[in-house]
């Protein structure tokens, strides 16, 4: 694969640009609307907010206590999720391991003729929140998601990682993300 270099002050640097950026534009801004409606709604109105919205778009069963998971509902995923799925699961969590540790083995910096310093430091915030989307209204739970978030910002050295997921139309969250 032959990757071509494009200058952003060139004119064809820019034509590549607009292009990407045509991409994105639809005309409709109805959905961005519809966002920035709910984003304020949540900052006005906090839990409550949040909690109204999962019972709209999520489950109208929902409370403020059902929007945990115990550790009770941690340990009974792991008996109903089949033994295939575990082994599945232990070579994914491996693979990806070994990937992302290669991404800690170095942090770099140069100093360009400029005065300029680029590079990559490596180094972990304290905490991070992971969101996995529900997918069907949890019919169809995206354990990838969780692996592809929680395995890095764990080898990274993230003390405290929380996942949040939407429940399925029953309120609750799907075992297989649970094992996850």
């Amino acid at each position: 694969m032959i990757v071509k270099a494009l200058h952003a002050n060139s004119a064809e640097g820019q034509e590549a640009i607009d292009a990407l950026l045509a991409r994105f534009e639809t005309g409709d801004d109805s959905c961005t609307r519809s966002v920035t409606k709910i984003i304020d709604t949540v900052k006005t109105g906090g839990d409550e907010a949040v909690l109204s919205y999962a019972r709209k778009f999520d489950s109208p069963d929902l409370d403020v206590g059902s929007m945990s998971v115990s550790a009770e509902e941690f340990r009974r995923a792991y008996e109903l999720v089949d033994q295939q799925f575990l082994l599945t699961l232990e070579i994914a969590i491996e693979r990806i391991e070994t990937f992302h540790q290669r991404e800690m083995e170095d942090s770099w910096l140069q100093t360009r003729d400029d005065g300029t310093i680029v590079g990559r430091l490596v180094r972990p915030v304290d905490s991070c929140g992971l969101y996995v989307p529900g997918g069907r209204s949890g019919s169809t739970p995206l354990v990838s998601s969780v692996l592809m978030n929680g395995i890095p910002a764990a080898i990274a050295g993230v003390q405290q990682r929380v996942m949040v997921t939407p429940p399925g139309t029953d309120g609750e969250v799907s075992p297989y993300l649970l094992v996850a």
